[in-house]
């Protein structure tokens, strides 16, 4: 046997152990269907959760925080008002626009944030049986933009922070409401992990000489800020991904006429890449992406070297009248 045939096997081997060891990690990983504990998707800030804040009477914001495998962010929630800050302000009497807006907090000691985001929130209703006779409305949910590239899945990583500032509007005036118990909470999607960060400095995440002491300030409990990551396990899925697809890479090695490993590895690759970042959207391309492609050009270059070779030994057997 030839080094380089030695040389093949070994990695062929090397590939099978990976990918075994990996589906046995991955098995034991999951939970229920998550990929480690369920906990690992979620975080909170602000005031603590409240399970059943309507009956406490008293004025609550709590906002969500979601997303999906490819890195889009949604913002929903509810809102409680007190009954005793709904009849200071009238709210019954006035046709009020109540809404939201999140002031986002500096992400890069090199700009200041100018864009603030609107948050509309439904009409509010009461409950004029209960005892307290709290109104409330739900958010309404709308994209927020967030810092990060999502190009470099699956080691995308990204950041987020603001500060909630609840106003109602009466004609022309704007008046401010205060809220002492806001909550966030963070419900990421399987393959995320959120993490909060308490001081500017752990936020923005950069060295340089322009960080000053009171960046080590602690955020205000009406500031919240994280930032998501991809989850280990998720990320080691990935990888698994990507080295089933040099399975047929191999069998090319292997086969003199290897064309349906080409077929073989195109279908893979399709079908890889719609389950781990849907289908191509506005041809936005992924990191990923370029690696597909780098294989799919090997499989198809070995391939067609093959193809070629073989069809220079058939035309050297027809022309000597032996059989290849």
């Amino acid at each position: 046997m030839s080094f380089g045939k030695k040389i093949l096997g070994l990695t062929a081997l090397l590939l099978m152990a990976i990918l075994w060891g990996g589906y046995f990690y991955v098995f034991q990983e999951n939970r229920g269907g998550q990929l480690g504990a369920a906990v690992d998707n979620e975080a909170w800030c602000g005031a603590p959760p409240v399970a059943d804040a309507l009956s406490l009477g008293k004025d609550q914001l709590t906002l969500r925080i979601t997303n999906n495998l490819r890195g889009e962010f949604m913002l929903g929630g509810s809102i409680i008002v007190s009954e005793r800050t709904f009849n200071r302000y009238d709210l019954g009497r006035n046709e009020l626009r109540l809404r939201l807006r999140l002031e986002p907090l500096q992400w890069s000691y090199g700009a200041t944030p100018i864009f603030l985001e609107q948050v509309r929130i439904k009409p509010l209703s009461r409950n004029l049986a209960s005892d307290n006779k709290s109104a409330y409305a739900e958010l309404e949910s709308r994209p927020i933009g967030v810092q990060g590239r999502t190009a470099e899945f699956p080691f995308d990583t990204y950041r987020y922070g603001y500060k909630p500032v609840l106003y109602y509007l009466k004609g022309t005036e704007r008046i401010d409401l205060r809220f002492r118990h806001i909550t966030t909470l963070m419900q990421m999607s399987n393959t995320f992990m959120p993490m909060q960060k308490y001081n500017r400095v752990e936020y923005i995440n950069e060295k340089s000489p322009q960080v000053r002491d009171e960046d080590y300030k602690p955020y205000a409990t009406n500031e919240c800020a994280f930032s998501v990551e991809r989850k280990g396990s998720f990320k080691l899925i990935v990888l698994l991904l990507l080295l089933v697809v040099c399975l047929p890479l191999m069998h090319v090695f292997y086969r003199d006429e290897p064309g349906i490993d080409f077929l073989a590895t195109l279908v893979g690759i399709g079908a890889i890449r719609v389950m781990l970042v849907g289908p191509l959207q506005d041809f936005q391309l992924y990191t990923i992406d370029f690696l597909f492609s780098a294989v799919i050009l090997l499989v198809g270059t070995v391939s067609l070297i093959k193809a070629m070779r073989a069809n220079s030994r058939r035309e050297l057997a027809a022309k000597s009248g032996s059989s290849w």
